[in-house]
């Protein structure tokens, strides 16, 4: 006789009855039986570590610089310094955010602080001058901070050849801010300081330094471009401003290496007094694809569009083409002017001139026109009748 299978049913209930019960037994949570068993316990979390003065700083440094947050980086910055108050690197920021935030008055008094903490700037470099003099009130002001300045990147440029200093010196970009104050320490006796006796003999002293420092340097063969237009020595501005705009003139948009578009600005006006007008427009071009909410840029454009005119025979097709086009930029640099409340008087005064001058020799041109149409008209009628 075979043996006979219990009934599946009953084996199953009671193996669930065998897990519940061995379940219950030995659980330890509020489903226990025992009043005496332990209560559970949630993991103590584990805390995190406080941020660091240098982790602040940071991520301060990033918020502003790549994230343009001055709000939320002046937060992290004021917490770094209520942990280190004397910390260079976080006054310094401090103050940056401050010029990013419109309240140059306060990053000038933090930045002096700074100095006095760092008077040689053997500690924290030669950054807080050069905003200093950048910040100055009048040209004596300005060469007074930035000689201080010119005087620190040579000596960390001097300790970092001689390989005494390892790190990231050399990631400072030292001889570019040494050039770029050269440069502006020679505009500076171009302008505020041009009636100083010594005046040319420091721009030629600066401007040389500074190309001996970074000879491809576009900006300082602007410079040299601008000392050469005030000695009237054209030929050889013309050839620093060509030899500039050779430097980036094929490189794309995005390229690191393209100048500032406030430096290829300044390029433009520089080729519009030596009469380099079609490269001039060539450059605002350019820059109009980039960015055209400037009134400078429409300005420029405008005058070198009338300039060109100029050059062709009065009543000229090419002459009325080009102003046409004038009239155009010199429009839309009203408009801008208006609109952003341009504070620039001899922009929109000499841009009114000119727009004047170029609405009169169209609109006659115009009229013109039109009564050419009307005797051509009254021709045709004449026609008609006698036919």
């Amino acid at each position: 006789m075979a043996k006979q299978r219990s009934s599946g049913r009953k084996s199953n209930a009671a193996s669930k009855s065998t897990k519940r019960q061995k379940s219950l037994l030995n659980s330890t949570g509020s489903f226990s039986s025992n009043a005496f068993a332990a209560k559970p316990t949630a993991p103590e979390p584990v805390p995190e570590p406080s941020p660091t003065v240098p982790d602040l700083i940071a991520s301060a440094a990033s918020l502003l610089h790549d994230q343009n947050d001055a709000p939320e980086a002046l937060a992290l910055v004021t917490l770094a310094l209520t942990l280190a108050p004397t910390s260079l690197p976080a006054l310094e920021l401090l103050a940056e955010i401050h010029i990013e935030l419109g309240d140059e008055d306060t990053a000038r008094v933090i930045f002096e602080k700074a100095v006095e903490l760092d008077p040689q700037g053997a500690r924290s470099g030669p950054e807080k001058f050069l905003w200093l003099a950048q910040l100055g009130h009048g040209g004596e002001d300005m060469m007074r901070w930035y000689v201080r300045g010119v005087e620190v990147l040579r000596r960390w440029i001097q300790i970092r050849d001689t390989g005494k200093v390892a790190g990231k010196v050399d990631e400072r970009g030292l001889d570019a801010k040494l050039c770029s104050a050269l440069c502006a320490m020679t505009e500076i006796y171009m302008t505020d300081l041009c009636m100083e006796s010594d005046a040319e003999q420091r721009c030629e002293k600066y401007v040389t330094e500074a190309l001996l420092v970074v000879p491809t340097s576009v900006e300082a063969l602007q410079t040299l471009a601008s000392v050469r237009v005030s000695q009237q020595r054209v030929d050889d501005a013309v050839a620093a401003l060509q030899r500039s705009f050779s430097l980036w003139r094929d490189l794309d948009v995005d390229s690191a290496e393209i100048p500032t578009y406030a430096s290829r600005i300044n390029l433009s006006k520089l080729l519009i007094e030596t009469s380099q007008h079609e490269t001039a427009l060539e450059v605002l071009e350019r820059l109009q694809l980039e960015d055209d909410q400037l009134p400078d840029l429409w300005y420029l454009g405008g005058w070198c569009l009338f300039l060109l005119g100029e050059q062709e025979p009065e009543g000229s097709v090419e002459r009325m083409e080009l102003w046409e086009t004038c009239r155009e930029w010199l429009g839309n640099c009203e408009k801008l002017y208006v609109a952003l409340e341009w504070e620039d008087e001899g922009i929109k005064e000499h841009a009114s001139e000119l727009l004047a001058n170029v609405n009169a020799v169209l609109a006659e041109r115009d009229e013109d026109e039109e009564d050419g149409s009307e005797e051509e008209w009254e021709d045709d009628e004449d026609d008609e009748m006698a036919e």
